[in-house]
């Protein structure tokens, strides 16, 4: 089985039939007619069976597919409890991805390609088509099959299709390729640096927060733009079209910088930060309410943190000594769960305090493992780094200061970055600053490489190539940071 993730479904069409012609393969697209009806049914009992318990949209409705004869070799499938006919396009994709996965020619042929349009479907059939691929279809024995291939057009969903083991391998976002490792990478790597003993930095991202219900950065970005722009909460506005709305809002204000001026419209929206939003955010409305909305959030969620939050508050009680934490985020899920185990640093005035207090813990001095906030935390929302400007400023000499004290040439010092995008306009430069490329030994763990993390590998090159891993992929973990943080402290001693 091989899921694959595709924005344009007619784009790929034409290699997908090529493929499968040259490797006598078979193509079943289910926007073609013929899978909305019958079709020549399967000899196979097991992939009917699998359907049928996959296929339902449980736990939000009893509603599920079936399988019925009809006659002469077909089979057909439909809506059970309540049935009905597709009255939606959704429903009908629905069904036609059912048709295609009991087809007969899926025991006729050693590669047969099941290509759908995610978008119409409901997200409880979302989930079920998508289990039944990862879960059921899965290794399930085919005298004739040999591979599988499930091609969804859709933006890719974190939570549905970079799922540990249950993810996508390929998919094509913006023009570029993206592939994912097995879970047997993520054990091997995961294994390696729980036995890591010299004193490493886990910096934290907005992707870290994810299992525990709070919003992404882009997410929150994007909840801003539509506020700001008006966008009514049922309207379905993809990222980057709403970020390419924004660019053209902000320019008719004439409220781009000098350095967005020369940017395109189509680099503006790649690179948008919800600094920048929030810096234009400000101008219409000073009390910030993106801010406000993620605090009355975050306050209701933090008392039940997601699997990451609970792992990693585990390595904080069993590792002082041997883990740095480091993030941008506001939240403050680590420190509700480790408690007094970390010792936090927010202010410009605890982090003059910083360096001294990290030497003595590198030496073993010290009994809390540090927590770096470079960006503030939400319950002092005025320490908060939420413009544009501040971002523009760069991290400040305290913070640089602390970081530094990080560096380490022989061995460098392992830094691993978890669901972080890199795209923070202050922390971005510092990292990339040739100091820190000769004192860090840099990995890290997201679902999946985005064009912020390739355009940081790509400047990061030079300093790869005298080392043993040369390059981004080499030195990446492609999971979520339930995932990861599991398989640490699976092998944490």
């Amino acid at each position: 089985m091989i899921p694959v993730v595709v924005e344009n479904l007619e784009e790929v069409l034409p290699v997908l039939a090529a493929v499968c012609a040259v490797t006598e393969g078979r193509l079943l697209n289910t926007v073609e007619a013929e899978f909305q009806a019958a079709v020549p049914g399967s000899g196979s009992p097991l992939r009917g069976e699998a359907l049928r318990v996959a296929m339902t949209g449980h736990p939000f409705t009893t509603r599920h597919v079936d399988l019925v004869d009809g006659g002469g070799g077909l089979v057909d499938a439909v809506f059970a409890d309540p049935p009905g006919s597709p009255s939606s396009l959704g429903e009908q994709t629905v069904l036609a991805v059912a048709r295609a996965i009991v087809h007969s020619d899926l025991d006729s042929h050693s590669l047969v390609v099941i290509a759908y349009r995610e978008s119409p479907i409901d997200l409880p059939f979302r989930r079920a088509i998508w289990t039944l691929a990862m879960m059921h279809l899965q290794g399930m024995p085919n005298a004739t099959l040999r591979t599988l291939v499930l091609v969804a057009e859709s933006t890719i969903d974190t939570q549905l299709h970079c799922q540990s083991g249950r993810g996508f391998r390929l998919a094509l976002e913006g023009g570029r390729l993206l592939r994912r490792n097995g879970i047997e990478s993520l054990n091997v790597s995961a294994g390696r640096i729980a036995e890591h003993t010299t004193p490493f930095v886990l910096f934290l991202g907005a992707g870290f927060g994810g299992s525990s219900h709070l919003p992404l950065g882009d997410a929150l970005r994007d909840s801003a733009i539509r506020r700001l722009l008006g966008v009514r909460a049922g309207d379905i506005v993809p990222s980057p079209k709403l970020a390419g709305r924004f660019y053209q809002w902000v320019w008719e204000q004439g409220w781009l910088s000098a350095a967005e001026q020369a940017m395109s419209r189509a680099d503006y929206a790649s690179q948008l930060t919800l600094e920048q939003v929030t810096a234009v955010e400000a101008k219409v409305d000073p009390s910030l309410p993106t801010l406000r909305e993620f605090k009355a959030h975050h306050d209701r969620v933090v008392v039940a943190p997601g699997p990451a939050v609970v792992d990693l508050a585990y390595l904080v009680a069993h590792g002082v000594g041997r883990l740095i934490l480091v993030t941008v985020n506001f939240d403050e899920l680590v420190e509700a769960a480790a408690g007094a185990s970390v010792r936090r640093f927010v202010t410009s005035e605890e982090f003059g305090d910083a360096p001294a207090f990290l030497e003595r813990y590198l030496r073993g001095e010290e009994g809390q493992v540090p927590l770096l906030k470079l960006h503030g935390t939400i319950s002092d929302l005025p320490s908060c780094v939420v413009s544009d400007e501040q971002t523009a400023l760069g991290l400040g000499q305290a913070k640089l200061d602390a970081l530094r004290v990080l560096l380490s040439d022989d061995p460098k010092r392992l830094w691993i970055y978890v669901g972080a995008s890199l795209r923070d306009r202050d922390v971005r430069p510092a990292l990339l600053h040739e100091e820190f490329g000769r004192g860090l030994d840099e990995r890290w763990v997201s679902p999946y490489i985005s064009e912020s993390i390739e355009q940081y590998g790509a400047l990061r090159a030079p300093v790869w190539r005298r080392t043993g891993l040369a390059t981004l992929e080499e030195r990446f973990i492609t999971e979520v940071a339930d995932a990861f943080f599991a398989a640490v402290r699976r092998g944490w001693r």
